[in-house]
């Protein structure tokens, strides 16, 4: 790996090597890896960038830099939203140093994680994820309270007024049952109950939500933002150097039976 990047000296590409090549190699072993070599190395490089930014001492990124790039480069600008994107994407990484401060630090391995659920086209990997940011309670259902909370959140989000009113027709939020309607977060939540909860217990349980997302992919962020738009997404495919997103690449990303190229939402 020498002379990954021009930025970087001999002595911090031979660091960076030396750091990062086990955890590379253990990357390629997974299953679910839908990145080329050179592609984790371009993801492990950027990893890297922000760690120098910490210092030249410093062996992680910080959830709040990942908060950032969330914001920022993702351009999830939903600040709940955002922190469940980090608390999800940091749960449940395998061991790691006595250095590693779980409250504080990224691993390399969330951040691979975070590259894999935003640039694979498995409409399974996606929805689930996307459930589990919607769950803030890790109940595996989102009772009326938490419904509301989204969409009165997805309300706020807009700047004015006629930006909101644009969100009430059901048409723009694609739910695809209803048309030409001006609605308001609590016709929106029964709407959404209507449609989603299935057995009429008051709650959306994740496989009603699964279920429902299958069947009508526009769907999957009904009730706030997680992933950014297409053209966002080609922007920062480009930038981490991810050709495989595109899909007449050299190595374009293999599609199955599960997998949905999601439009703008």
């Amino acid at each position: 790996m020498k002379d990954l990047d021009i930025t970087l000296d001999n002595v911090e590409n031979a660091r960076f090597s030396y750091i990062y090549s086990p955890f590379i190699a253990l990357a390629k072993k997974d299953p679910e890896c839908i990145f080329s070599d050179n592609e984790l190395m371009s993801i492990a490089l950027i990893y890297h960038k922000f760690v120098l930014a910490n210092g030249p001492k410093s062996k992680y990124m910080t959830k709040f830099q990942l908060s950032n790039i969330m914001d920022i480069f993702f351009e999830i600008e939903d600040r709940n939203i955002v922190s469940s994107l980090v608390f999800r994407l940091c749960q449940h990484t395998s061991d790691n140093p006595s250095d590693f401060l779980p409250e504080k630090h990224v691993s390399l391995e969330s951040f691979f994680k975070l590259f894999t659920i935003y640039f694979t086209r498995d409409l399974e990997i996606k929805m689930k994820f996307t459930f589990s940011v919607y769950d803030r309670a890790d109940t595996g259902q989102l009772n009326g309270e938490e419904v509301s909370f989204h969409l009165d959140k997805l309300f706020e989000n807009f700047e004015d007024e006629e930006e909101a009113m644009e969100l009430r027709m059901v048409s723009g939020l694609n739910t695809c049952f209803i048309t030409s309607i001006t609605l308001f977060p609590q016709d929106l939540k029964e709407l959404f109950f209507q449609k989603f909860d299935k057995d009429k217990d008051g709650n959306i349980q994740a496989e009603e939500y699964y279920e429902v997302v299958r069947s009508q992919p526009m769907m999957l962020e009904c009730f706030g933002r997680v992933f950014p738009a297409t053209p966002r997404m080609d922007v920062l495919a480009l930038c981490a150097n991810v050709m495989s997103w595109f899909e007449d690449s050299p190595n374009p990303r293999i599609m199955n039976q599960h997998q949905s190229i999601l439009t703008d939402s």
